[in-house]
């Protein structure tokens, strides 16, 4: 690579760095950050003399303050338009604003109950007029908003597609750094002219594709379609979650790799035909234009295409660009057009991604290949330096996402990689053919759908294997210790000659892939404890574990809404074995972490609440019973008794009797409340979600005092003073995920705990908690809020 091609990386960097930092935090921020960048340049010119790099720093600066004076009018836009939204949302006003759909609305996939009803999309604001309340505005600015339908608002919005505007009445609310839109009003608005057929020719040709590959197993068309033109929708959950540890979520996630392999099919078919070069390059171009369309509007398609785009130009007149060049101009340009698309995941994935393939793959494969004698020819070192590079520079924003990492990313895509290209190529066949010939269409999707299947084994067979899921720090603390390992593994590289460096490499390594290594360092171990509360976002997962000279014995109490979560928490606490498994009631944030319970952490048995739809989630193959009021269970020291429910006629006639907002069915006043009592005497009492009159029929069956209490249903108001004066605990844990809608847990609550001098431990702001065995009433948090 020539020193030329990466001429304009640092002003881009900077640019980009100056866009993320002004959306993320503010425009006060970014402007403050400039102001360093240009006070530590000017020094290093004063400092360089008449040297040649003061002409290199000089032209960064030329391009900085280019750039600032289109990109900070445009964050100050982009605050302005988050200032009002945030302000509608405090103030509870309803709002009408029109919003372009990101993908076809439907149910939400995971989550909590209260969170899987109705239909969400992923949304931009229209830069267009609203009214805020009583006041017309003007959106000065597009931002990123998730809308959901209440009741009313479902079916208008289920006839929206992807690309439509949509006029919305609703609702604002803030949801960490995301708004959310509750739309009582929902209608799509009719596009006219040009602009309305093309979208109903692209809604047609979706259309299409979904007919073509109805045959095929919901997965497999699923991943085909992806694979072809981003449209995922049928694809399982669980597959979803499978093919992100394995690191081929970005085979779905149509970018570079897509747009290189349309642009190769396309020139090759016309190379071979005798097309000459610049009718070529037009096809070309055309055709591109065309894809987009298609596929939409996503950061990483908008990436690709605006790279691609002037390395066609610069070859329809006959010179050569560096994709380097043309890399760093595309994100200078879309941070100063764009700043929200610039600072958004999948661009920031697909640049960083290209970038590290570009500049950092060929010296690698080159390494590599010097450290095989020769042996590894080049085309081999580079289908092994291009995925790792790419995974290595993504990796500390992946853990920002999702803290757990799997050792066979790398593997997984290089042997993927022959598959992809065929069942691309395939699909996209399929989907020009299919308009003239249907039958043509799905027989070339049954071959796509043979190289999906093969993908979705390969991911499958390594998501089972050890190594996969890794769980590390969440938040800075993990991305920075992964920016570590990145800065040391490219040191490493570097000085790779010195013997130092070799033996360091060595011994790291050994540390690193030895699990026993983990278990006998006394790094990171928690002392041993009797509670466990695990922070699993807005849901339920507590640990009871009891010890013994002649064993240990471990129950839990709910899963928490994903497996995920979960996993992470069992994995924290080294639990490798669960002795009793307690549904307390069938609702999501209760049961939806089940899919963590697999191999040797699949419950010896497992309780339920005696309704009968609380057999719909439970651990297959695991003997299952249903727990009413005097069951009991013991084992090493660990005394279990259940409190409630006396029957599944007695849950039901406290739901019936039930005031105010509640789930609107039977499973919260069918909660298992149970008694946990060790031999030290210590005493627990877990509520489940009881509402207030399963709460005082639990008080008036005297449950007897507790020293600690599982406060029910995640502190909300709706709770019994008579109950909680009775048990009188000295502790209440309430498990609650960090910046819920709810209000959880609620003023009523902590006062209610704070008269009766009841310390607080809540997992959105203490995170994982544990309660150590020499001293329960000391509690230790040790892992981050959720």
């Amino acid at each position: 690579m020539k020193h030329a091609d990466l001429r304009l990386i640092p002003a881009a960097a900077c640019i980009w760095i100056l866009a993320v930092l002004g959306v993320m935090v503010s425009t006060a921020a970014a402007v403050a950050a400039c102001a360093v960048i240009v006070a530590l340049a000017l020094s290093a010119i004063m400092l360089a003399g008449g040297s040649r790099a003061v002409h290199v720093l000089f032209a960064h600066l030329g391009i900085l303050v280019l750039a600032g004076a289109l990109l900070f009018p445009a964050l100050q836009r982009h605050g302005q338009t988050d200032h009002l939204l945030a302000e509608a949302a405090e103030d509870a006003l309803v709002v009408e604003l029109n919003v372009v759909a990101g993908a076809d609305p439907a149910p939400p996939a995971s989550g909590p109950a209260w969170s899987r009803s109705g239909i969400q999309v992923m949304t931009r604001t229209v830069r267009s007029p609203a009214t805020l309340g009583r006041h017309d505005v003007q959106l000065p600015a597009s931002l990123p908003v998730l809308l959901r339908a209440a009741p009313r608002a479902a079916d208008g919005l289920s006839q929206a597609r992807d690309g439509d505007t949509i006029r919305v009445r609703g609702v604002l609310s803030g949801s960490g750094n995301l708004t959310v839109l509750t739309a009582s009003e929902a209608v799509p608005v009719a596009t006219a002219g040009v602009s309305g057929a093309m979208q109903a020719a692209r809604q047609q040709l979706r259309h299409q594709a979904r007919a073509a590959t109805s045959h095929l197993p919901a997965d497999e068309a699923a991943l085909v379609r992806g694979m072809t033109s981003g449209d995922t929708t049928g694809m399982g959950e669980a597959t979803e979650e499978t093919m992100r540890r394995a690191g081929i979520s970005h085979l779905v996630a149509v970018s570079g790799a897509n747009i290189a392999l349309v642009l190769a099919a396309v020139l090759g078919v016309l190379l071979l035909c005798g097309v000459r070069r610049r009718p070529r390059l037009l096809v070309a171009g055309a055709v591109l234009a065309g894809y987009v369309w298609l596929v939409g509007d996503e950061p990483s398609v908008q990436r690709a295409a605006t790279m691609a785009t002037p390395l066609l130009v610069a070859r329809f007149a006959g010179v050569r660009a560096s994709a380097v060049a043309s890399l760093a101009l595309t994100v200078a340009l879309w941070s100063v057009l764009d700043p929200v698309t610039a600072a958004s995941v999948g661009f920031l994935l697909s640049a960083l991604a290209t970038a590290a393939i570009l500049v950092a793959a060929p010296p690698l494969a080159t390494v590599i290949t010097d450290a095989s004698g020769g042996r590894l020819g080049r085309p081999l070192t580079l289908v092994v330096a291009v995925p790792l590079v790419a995974q290595l520079i993504c990796t500390p924003l992946l853990v920002l996402l999702t803290p757990e990492i799997s050792l066979w990313a790398v593997p997984v895509n290089i042997l993927v990689g022959p598959l992809v290209a065929p069942t691309t190529v395939l699909g996209l066949m399929a989907l020009v053919i299919g308009t003239i010939w249907p039958a043509a269409a799905v027989a070339l999707n049954t071959a796509a759908a043979g190289g999906a299947h093969l993908v979705l084994l390969i991911a499958r067979a390594a998501d089972s294997l050890p190594g996969s899921r890794i769980a590390v720090p969440e938040g800075a603390t993990g991305a920075v210790l992964a920016l570590a390992v990145v800065a040391g593994v490219a040191a490493a590289i570097a000085a790779r000659r010195s013997p130092a460096v070799r033996w360091i490499s060595a011994a790291l390594l050994v540390v690193a892939l030895a699990p026993s290594i983990g278990r006998i360092a006394p790094i990171g171990s928690s002392p041993p404890w009797l509670v466990a509360v695990c922070a699993v976002g807005q849901g339920d997962a507590v640990l009871l574990r009891s010890h013994t000279p002649s064993g240990t014995a471990t129950v839990l109490i709910d899963t928490g809404p994903e497996p995920a979560p979960l996993r992470r928490c069992l994995d924290r606490l080294e639990i490798t074995r669960i002795d009793l498994l307690v549904l307390t009631h069938p609702h999501a944030d209760h049961t939806g972490g089940l899919g963590a319970l697999t191999g040797a952490r699949a419950p010896a048995g497992q309780w339920i609440c005696p309704i009968p739809e609380a057999t719909d989630d439970v651990v297959p193959d695991v003997p299952t019973g249903v727990a009413t009021t005097g069951d009991t269970w013991q084992q090493h020291g660990l005394v279990l008794e259940v409190l409630w429910p006396v029957s599944a006629d007695g849950a039901i006639s406290a739901s019936a009797r039930e005031s105010g907002a509640g789930e609107g069915d039977n499973a919260n006043d069918c909660s298992i409340a149970l008694s946990a009592t060790w031999a030290g005497g210590t005493r627990l009492v877990s509520l489940g979600d009881l509402e207030p009159a399963a709460q005082q029929e639990l008080a008036g069956l005297d449950p007897g005092p507790a020293d600690i209490v599982k406060v029910a249903h995640h502190g909300s108001r709706r709770q019994s003073p008579q109950l909680y004066e009775h048990l009188d605990a000295d502790l209440a844990l309430i498990t609650v995920g960090a910046e819920n809608t709810f209000g959880h847990p609620t003023p009523t609550l902590l006062d209610l705990l704070a008269a009766s001098d009841t310390r607080v431990v809540r997992t959105d702001e203490d995170g994982t908690v544990i309660l150590p065995t020499e001293d329960p009433a000391a509690p230790r948090s040790v892992g981050p809020a959720r």
